[in-house]
């Protein structure tokens, strides 16, 4: 291992190039934390009963400039989803990327000329040392508890589109230097190891190429979808190899590997610590149920839901998804605790079961009440919901948010419980199924819960659009806000709510019990414009409206696409880890 040259050009390179993204974000972190003192300090007021104007949003600034930029499209063979505004945005990365390589530091020594540096055997070096900083980078955005998430007011599977595409521009500017000195090397002797293990330093620098090379190949979208437990394990095998070899051979990476490393190591240092040895933390299984034969299981239809007591769920809010593993202890599969699965909660059970229930006898009253006095009690009034099946329309009782099968498992205890839902649709999912079924012995670890706290509250109607277990996030988010106005909650000002949901057969409904007084259509798919279109005749304020969707990826696209067109403020549901 050479000694480091902190003097090297190539050294300015990198650590400039670093400076002026940190600088960019920390920036973005001080207009968000105002922005979060403007919004309390609104709602603070509001609650006090005064008629408060929207606050002031230095991001809203850039937001409405950009809004027209939301529209979602798909890229053939690089990615189903993706905002215009992001391609603008990774576009202008890679612009800033182009500068770094070919002109920081910006001066030139003196008896230099531009064409000096932009020869090939320098400027391979330095697209190295700025790939270095992009794969600094690439630690932070994959960890969940960084600083980044908590000054930034990004969510984790917010960052982890940008944690793949600065990992992909790394990767390629590693490529001219890997082939420039595989050229190098084999041009000394002319032999053919020697283009890859003339010396220690050529040796290490393939062996990173190795391991980085790795984890390119086994990250793309097809295999993550179908083969997750690959994608998994190898990102774990690439990255340890790929950082030792590059620390050993360039000396150089140390200074830009190694804070993000230990970053990185404490978050899951501190991640292991929560879901295996904290008392508070400490999760407990309490059921585990399959619905569905296996031949409805294999076409996607069986569903897995799991009870568990987890102490973190105090601080839980509706929208919010949890990290899970569950072995099968009957077969032994140990090594699985490695193996980590995003999930969405579909309810929350607090420890008084008896709050909830006057919480919802409340709501009952109310609304009783909010049909015979419409006028006077409009501000109390949380309207009807529409469902579809099989791509339909229609309205719902507001009690559907309570209708997942759950009720039966109310149980009074010290510690929150939870249930998820689980579709069987990939080979994990499937396994999982078939446990239930035969009543193996589960054991289940839950890391979370994470995700943003969605700001439904501040917008007057609420409009869901799920389809097919895409529900479970969906009915979280109403129940949440039916309790919050029957408790009356003053800074929850929706009043409207319309739920549609989609889903391709009629046994699919039965996930959710005592589904009454909806709308259903078979055999057409739903014709969002006009979902949406109602929604607006029927709002009270066209400008507060949010929307939330969870589905497949066309589905969300095509209501992302629909709610930009109106304006709407809109969230998804994403699990493209």
């Amino acid at each position: 291992m050479k000694e480091f040259n902190s003097s090297k050009d190539f050294h300015k390179v990198g650590y400039t190039y670093a400076f002026f993204w940190w600088g960019l974000f920390t920036l973005y972190c001080l207009a968000h934390q105002i922005d979060r003192f403007l919004i309390y300090r609104t709602r603070r007021l509001r609650s006090q009963g005064k008629v408060m104007p929207e606050p002031f949003s230095i991001l809203g600034c850039f937001s409405r400039f950009f809004y027209s930029f939301e529209h979602v499209i798909e890229i053939p063979f690089v990615t189903t989803w993706m905002p215009i505004k992001h391609i603008m945005g990774v576009t202008f990365f890679v612009i800033i990327n182009v500068i770094w390589i070919c002109l920081a530091p910006f001066h030139l020594a003196p008896n230099k000329t531009w064409a000096n540096v932009l020869t090939i055997g320098l400027m391979d070096r330095r697209a190295a040392y700025v790939g270095m900083v992009n794969w600094s980078f690439v630690f932070i955005l994959g960890s969940r508890n960084t600083v980044v998430t908590r000054m930034s007011g990004l969510s984790f599977e917010g960052l982890i589109p940008f944690h793949r595409w600065l990992a992909r521009i790394g990767f390629i500017e590693y490529i001219p230097h890997f082939v420039w000195r595989i050229m190098h090397g084999y041009q000394k002797d002319y032999v053919a190891k020697d283009a890859l293990f003339r010396d220690i330093e050529q040796g290490t620098g393939t062996i990173a190429m190795i391991g980085f090379l790795l984890l390119f190949v086994t990250s793309f979208e097809w295999i993550r979808r179908n083969y997750f437990e690959i994608f998994y394990y190898s990102h774990i095998v690439g990255i340890i190899i790929a950082t030792i070899a590059a620390c050993w051979h360039e000396t150089g990476c140390f200074y830009y590997f190694i804070p993000a490393v230990l970053l990185w190591a404490f978050d899951r240092i501190w991640r292991t610590y929560q879901s295996w040895w904290s008392n508070y933390h400490r999760t407990k299984l309490l059921n585990v149920e399959s619905f569905d034969n296996n031949k409805g299981a294999e076409q996607g239809q069986g569903i897995t839901q799991v009870l568990f007591e987890y102490g973190r769920l105090q601080h839980y809010h509706p929208g919010q998804y949890v990290f899970v593993t569950l072995v099968n202890k009957t077969k032994k599969a140990f090594w699985n605790y490695a193996n980590w699965h995003p999930m969405t909660i579909s309810e929350v059970f607090q420890p008084s079961a008896n709050t909830l229930d006057k919480t919802r006898k409340e709501l009952n009253e109310k609304i009783t009440t909010s049909s015979s006095n419409k006028k006077t009690n409009s501000d109390k009034q949380v309207q009807e919901k529409q469902i579809v099946n099989q791509e339909s329309t229609g309205s719902s009782n507001s009690s559907t948010s309570d209708n997942i099968k759950n009720r039966r498992y109310r149980r009074q205890g010290d510690i929150p419980s939870a249930s998820l839902h689980i579709k069987a649709l990939g080979s994990y999912t499937y396994d999982l199924l078939q446990a239930g079924i035969e009543h193996d012995e589960l054991d289940l670890k839950v890391d979370g819960p994470y995700g943003p706290r969605l700001e439904y509250q501040d917008y007057k109607t609420m409009g869901c659009f799920a389809a097919g277990i895409g529900i479970t996030p969906a009915l979280t988010l109403i129940k949440d806000c039916i309790e919050r106005r029957a408790a009356g909650v003053d800074t929850v000002i929706t009043d409207q709510v319309h739920l549609v949901w989609a889903i391709r057969t009629l046994e699919q409904k039965h996930w959710i019990e005592s589904l009454n007084n909806c709308n259903v259509t078979f055999n057409s798919r739903p014709n969002i414009e006009n979902c949406m279109n109602r929604i607006e005749e029927m709002t009270s304020d066209n400008k507060s409206v949010w929307v939330h969707t969870c589905g497949s990826d066309d589905f969300m696209r095509l209501i992302m696409n629909q709610a930009i067109k109106h304006h709407w403020n809109v969230h998804h549901e994403t699990f493209e880890f």
